[in-house]
């Protein structure tokens, strides 16, 4: 059974009483204890200098008669310990088993009283099966005795611990039970308390806009009501608002994914959304209230809007929109009831650009295969009209035959591997390998090439670092590195470098050669843009090698970036990072 909220308090304070009540009888008790035992040590302490001054004047010849008549006499154990700590005496062991008694040196009373001090313990006594108060004083010097040490049973301490005990723990239970009315009465004024509170929200919720919580006394619980007091008058001025909106915003909800404005019958806004006002180049959204022809400058979408006014039926078109920038948008103008129009644009300006790039790309690939495609079927042609009977040429003739295939190969596979590497949903192959091993080997492969058009290529990197990436799309990307350096570079020597730098891994390729213009730097790595057109088909390049590359740094979440000057040659910096990259 669930205890009630007054129950629950009750039985918190009851509990905190009590806890407070035992700490303090535990820690009272613990005081007096130790008040009792330092009485009966002083009271021990002066009795033991006694004997000692006793001692020095009997300077008696048998300690064990000694012993046994000073503890008859004062009712307490009385030893005699000499310097080795061997007992000489003892009032409560027989003479006979003196002989058979451990050794006192160690005992911490006897060691106090070596070191110039009075020694105190409390412990059972092995002995005599009993638990004893010790009290140790230094004996006059001269004599064989070293340490008087007094015991006292420990029966009557514990006896007058037990009273103290009673006493206390009936002194606790009273003061409970007093304290239990007084906490009962004021858990059930809080509860009391919170029940009106209760009350004043149970009405509120069933729409009682004149009910009201006690703000009084200002604790806790009277600011909980002055708040809930504040939330009402809010909630009733929200919903005064909530149900002259409800149908306005009812109206837009159904075609929230594009830019879309409700426009009364005035040509002013009632409402519109963020990404009208984004298609617009508008920073927000026009206030309720506005002309809308004031807020967009766009006859287009002034006479759409008239038009499905006074036509009463929806209207759509295709329009380009000029400020701030050119977008292309499909205009839906639908009238509602009252002669206002639901105005709802859809962007086309990323279609249009898409479309755009694909047309290039169509037309930049045919221009691309026209070269090789007119050089083979011209020098084939040439070929069947009496070329293969030219003994001279007709081997020239197929060599560039066997080059323009090769080229159109070549072409053909870097369109390939650039498909594969804009698909939506590409699968890198990551694994660990030694960053360093798989760049130089790029490098070394690419030596005899660089050899034929004296050209040194230069290697400096350690065989490190460790990296798990998509180590044959990695080691395609340096190649075209490499393979670009050495194709724009008439003499001089490649260098390929590599290290890392925290989590990312690089490789840098720098030549010799003719070096980029600043201007056509952002554009080498845009599928075949050519710096030198000319040439560069002459070298046989197909205008994919460095955006294959960048492709492949952005699939791994990493970039590639270019230093360069006419002139002074390039320098091409292509980094991943070392571990798989969430980014990619």
């Amino acid at each position: 059974m669930t205890l009630s909220l007054r129950g629950r308090l009750f039985v918190t304070a009851a509990l905190v009483v009590a806890v407070a009540i035992a700490l303090f009888t535990v820690l009272a008790g613990r005081l007096e204890r130790g008040w009792i035992v330092a009485q009966h040590e002083a009271t021990l302490e002066r009795t033991a200098r006694q004997v000692a001054l006793r001692l020095a004047a009997e300077q008696p010849a048998d300690p064990e008669a000694f012993a046994a008549a000073m503890g008859a006499l004062i009712g307490l154990r009385v030893t005699l310990i000499d310097a080795t700590g061997h007992v000489l005496g003892d009032s409560d062991v027989p003479p006979a088993r003196l002989a058979t008694l451990d050794n006192h040196a160690g005992r911490p009373e006897v060691l106090a009283v070596r070191g110039g001090g009075v020694g105190r313990a409390l412990r059972h006594s092995r002995t005599l099966d009993v638990d004893l108060l010790y009290v140790a004083v230094p004996a006059p010097a001269g004599g064989r005795i070293a340490t008087v040490r007094l015991a006292e049973p420990l029966t009557a301490i514990t006896a007058l611990d037990r009273s103290r005990w009673r006493l206390s723990l009936a002194g606790a239970a009273l003061a409970l039970v007093l304290t239990a009315p007084i906490a009962f009465w004021v858990s059930g004024r809080q509860v009391e308390r919170v029940a009106a509170l209760e009350q004043a929200a149970r009405r509120l919720g069933a729409g009682d806009r004149e009910a009201r919580a006690r703000e009084r006394p200002a604790d806790e619980i009277g600011r909980l009501g002055a708040a809930i007091n504040a939330m009402a008058a809010e909630l009733r001025a929200r919903l005064t608002a909530l149900e002259r909106e409800s149908e306005e915003r009812d109206r837009m909800l159904v075609h929230l994914s594009d830019g879309v404005a409700l426009i009364d019958d005035q040509g002013r806004v009632v409402r519109m959304n963020r990404s009208l006002a984004v298609i617009l180049g508008a920073p927000a959204p026009a206030p309720p209230g506005t002309a809308f022809p004031e807020f967009v400058r766009s006859p287009e979408l002034d006479e759409l809007l008239r038009e499905a006014r006074g036509g009463g039926r929806p209207l759509e078109t295709d329009l380009r929109l000029w400020a701030p920038e050119p977008r292309l948008v499909h205009a839906s103008a639908t009238p509602l009831v009252g002669d206002a129009v639901l105005l709802v644009l859809h962007d086309l300006t990323e279609v249009e650009r898409l479309h755009r790039v694909r047309q290039d790309f169509v037309a930049n690939v045919s221009h691309e295969l026209r070269t090789p495609l007119t050089s083979l079927r011209g020098y084939a042609e040439t070929l069947l009209d009496g070329g293969l009977d030219d003994r001279e040429r007709r081997e020239g003739f197929v060599r560039v035959i066997r080059d323009q295939a090769t080229r159109l190969e070549a072409l053909v596979e870097d369109l390939l591997s650039l498909a594969e590497l804009e698909r939506p949903g590409l699968v890198l192959r990551p694994q660990p390998f030694a960053w360093g091993d798989a760049v130089r080997a790029q490098g070394v492969a690419f030596r005899g090439a660089a050899e034929k058009k004296g050209i040194e290529i230069v290697l400096e990197g350690e065989a490190g670092p460790e990296v798990t990436a998509d180590r044959a799309r990695v080691e395609a990307a340096v190649a075209n590195l490499v393979d670009n350096a050495i194709k724009y570079t008439e003499k001089g020597r490649v260098t390929v470098r590599w290290g890392s730098e925290g989590p990312w891994a690089w490789c840098e390729v720098e030549d010799t050669g003719q070096g980029i213009p600043e201007a056509d730097q952002p554009r080498v790595f845009e599928r075949f843009y050519r710096v030198d057109k000319a040439r560069s088909r002459d070298r046989g390049g197909t205008g994919l090698g460095l955006a294959i590359v960048k492709h492949i740094a952005a699939a791994h979440g990493g970039d590639v970036a270019v230093r360069s000057a006419p002139g002074a040659g390039s320098t091409f910096r292509f980094t991943v990072p070392r571990a798989p990259n969430a980014r990619a």
